[in-house]
């Protein structure tokens, strides 16, 4: 759709010469735009001409345009711009003083205070200043239209040339507050006002100061323009209603409009695609109809600030995809038909590139991690980064509304930790302006954060092993299972997600021929943890661990059917390796020492004491209370969980209460340590699940309960270790 001309000689504009926001032109440069500027006398304004044809126009939005000139609205500054050889005059930044252009004249106006100057930028010379009490609302040519704050009255005020400062008062007015105001037409100002049975709209002749038509309003218009023969205005639903001004006949468009090119055209554009008389014009171009036959010629494929230069033409900042972005005059042909020509070039391509995809090669997670960052074009209206595991698929989908970085606290959907290994990634920026496709970059990266206890699927987060009744185990994220008591009704940005189907990772099958399991550890010295299972007839099996999958078993020995409960996890003997415990038919506990050999992993059994046939559940977590050993946690038939504290040798001291109501629950875990280092525990029943943070203390060893809506049934949650 975009037209491409022969170029002609322009200026230049460096980097992103126009900022390519699709709103209104606006005329004030205030404080809160960090656009201001003070210059009070012509010494204030720094000039610069041409030099190597480069002007300074990096970000800036185009404001109001004359015959002459135009001017720029920058992040540090306001500049004025000459067409004729790219000549600057550029206004330092103030918070004191605003500033505003006079809409097709070459007129810019610095206000601070009750003290306003008017630069005439055409002609230059000193400017002249005019003390008023009342407040600048608007400017039409060198004149400035004001407010009495006092009467609400409204006043045209300018100096003559003689020097004196001419105040009138503008008669004729509807009664109301003066609200909005339209300086589009050198000599006419349309002013919109409020009064308590509707809005309005009067027209107000400069050379006479009074106000010669009014027309009532359906609802308050967000922009109104005044033509020699038309006036016009948007309604909030972005229709235009335009009237003829001698016969009053009126029509309503169904877009955006304004008269341009000697009134012979409607300029249309639009936030979004341009829809005229039913037809879609791609991208956000500023469409030409043509006000005698009709006809539309689409220019542009973007069109984001349009400014009436005065001389009969319009400037517009946009750009072509065949052009790239920049400043460009709509003017028409020998023939009479519009064509925009670029006057002044950013040398910078319309569509979105991804020049820099600053992606760490190695996340650690560990605090050392960089920022994912970016560099583009142009401004992105959002980033979104896919990060994908190569091994198992799983993704997680990162973005990036507001910040100029994007950063990833190592977690996967699902709220699963990261697994380690190779990943590819997809980083995507959109562009603000909504006008062409999204960039894309892709690469490759890796995640290495180590291993953790209790961690089966190569994250380094502690994993619950869950059997179901199909003889299915599964490892399931203990991160993501607390998700599942995170709050639904939190509705701020940053709210930490819920979880409500966790989706584990299978480790293998045919786990219904053991009749007890468990986790001691890393016994077998491999680089996680081991799970040992007992099978019917008494046989103890070996799986060791290898990443995101368990070994083949190995068998390490018969005669374990005396045995009616076997947990482990807990180092017992401080050698660095998690043990075995197990209790006989009779209520002895013996404690199976692990050497870190898959062949042989367990020394031979110790007898610890009798009597252990009170507790129908133990669990061994590793250092709940910061004593010297791994400790172990027993729950009796009354439903009290007892605690011993391991001495580091094998043994216990004496059993210490920690409470009651454990009987709710069928199975009580290891939850990996938390923060502190300390061993929290994971507790499910056919009621519910918790999870209890180990608090490093003997007299009271967990948090309160941290209540999880996870149930163990007999079918997908069937066993837990």
């Amino acid at each position: 759709m975009s037209r491409t001309r022969a170029r002609t000689p322009r200026f230049r504009l460096t980097a992103a010469a126009v900022v390519l926001a699709a709103t209104t032109v606006g005329t004030l440069v205030g404080p809160a735009s960090a656009a201001t500027a003070a210059p009070t006398g012509a010494a204030a304004v720094a000039q610069q001409g041409a030099r190597d044809g480069v002007f300074p126009f990096l970000n800036s939005v185009l404001a109001t345009a004359g015959p002459s000139g135009f001017l720029a609205v920058r992040t540090d500054d306001v500049v004025w711009t000459r067409y004729a050889d790219g000549s600057t005059t550029t206004f330092p930044k103030n918070p004191a003083v605003t500033y505003r252009g006079a809409a097709g004249a070459d007129v810019v106006v610095a206000s601070e205070g009750t003290r306003h100057t008017v630069h005439d930028m055409a002609k230059g010379g000193d400017p002249v200043v005019i003390d008023s009490p009342y407040q600048l609302r608007e400017v039409n040519g060198s004149t400035l239209v004001m407010v009495d704050p006092a009467t609400k009255e409204l006043h045209l005020v300018s100096r003559a040339p003689g020097g004196e400062v001419v105040d009138r008062k503008v008669t004729g007015m509807p009664a109301g507050v003066p609200w909005e105001f339209y300086g589009s037409t050198p000599g006419t100002v349309a002013v919109q006002t409020s009064a308590s049975d509707g809005f309005r709209l009067a027209l107000v002749d400069v050379a006479t100061a009074a106000a010669v038509e009014t027309y009532d309003l359906d609802r308050y218009s967000s922009f109104a323009q005044v033509t020699p023969d038309h006036v016009l205005w948007e309604s909030a639903t972005g229709q235009t209603k335009i009237v003829d001004r001698k016969t009053k006949q009126a029509q309503t468009l169904p877009y955006r409009a304004q008269i341009v090119l000697g009134g012979d055209w409607l300029a249309i554009t639009s936030d979004d695609k341009v829809v005229v008389d039913g037809v879609t014009y791609p991208n956000k171009p500023i469409v030409l109809k043509s006000l005698k036959d009709g006809r539309k010629v689409p220019l542009l494929d973007l069109a984001s600030r349009v400014a009436p230069v005065g001389d009969g033409t319009l400037l517009v900042s946009g750009g072509t995809f065949a052009q790239g972005q920049g400043l460009f005059r709509i003017s028409p042909d020998a023939g009479g038909t519009p064509v925009a020509t670029m006057i002044g070039d950013a040398h910078n391509p319309l569509e979105m590139v991804l020049e820099g995809a600053n992606v760490p090669s190695v996340f650690r997670f560990d605090g050392t991690d960089k920022r994912v960052t970016w560099e583009t074009n142009q401004p992105d209206l959002g980033v979104a980064l896919e990060l994908t595991h190569v091994a198992t698929g799983r993704k997680v989908s990162l973005w990036s509304y507001y910040d100029t970085f994007i950063g990833w606290n190592g977690y996967l959907d699902q709220m699963t930790g990261a697994y380690n290994g190779a990943y590819t990634w997809k980083m995507t920026a959109h562009p603000a302006t909504g006008v062409g496709p999204a960039a894309v970059k892709t690469g490759t990266t890796t995640v290495d954060r180590g291993t953790a206890p209790r961690d089966f699927n190569d994250n380094a987060h502690a994993d619950a092993l869950v059997r179901d009744s199909s003889g299915n185990l599964s490892a399931y994220d203990l991160s993501q299972l607390r998700a599942m008591g995170n709050s639904s009704d939190c509705h701020e940005e940053g709210c930490p997600p819920v979880v409500r189907d966790p989706k584990p990772d299978v480790l293998g099958t045919g786990w219904n021929t053991y009749t007890l399991m468990a986790s001691p550890g890393n016994v077998a010295g491999s680089a996680s943890d081991d799970v040992v299972g007992r099978d019917r007839d008494g046989v103890l099996w070996l799986h060791q661990s290898d990443h995101q999958k368990l070994l083949p078993r190995t068998k390490i020995g018969g005669g374990w059917n005396v045995y009616n409960q076997i947990t482990g996890g807990s180092d017992l003997n401080g050698d660095g390796r998690g043990d075995l415990l197990a209790t006989d038919k009779d209520g002895v506990l013996w404690f199976y020492a692990s050497t870190g050999d898959a062949a042989a992993p367990f020394k031979t059994r110790q007898k610890i004491g009798g009597g252990w046939d009170a507790y129908n559940l133990l669990t061994a977590p590793g250092n709940i209370a910061g004593a010297s050993g791994g400790d172990l946690l027993a729950r009796d038939k009354d439903g009290v969980l007892w605690l011993y504290l391991g001495k580091g040798d094998g043994t216990f001291t004496a059993r210490r209460e920690v409470g009651g109501g454990w009987q709710k629950y069928t199975h009580i875990i290891p939850a990996g340590r938390n923060g502190k280092g300390v061993a929290d525990l994971y507790a499910i029943g056919a009621s519910g699940s918790a999870l209890y943070s180990g608090r490093d203390s003997t007299t009271s060893p967990f948090e309160a309960a941290y209540p999880l809506p996870l149930r163990s049934d007999s079918t997908r949650f069937s066993t837990f270790f």
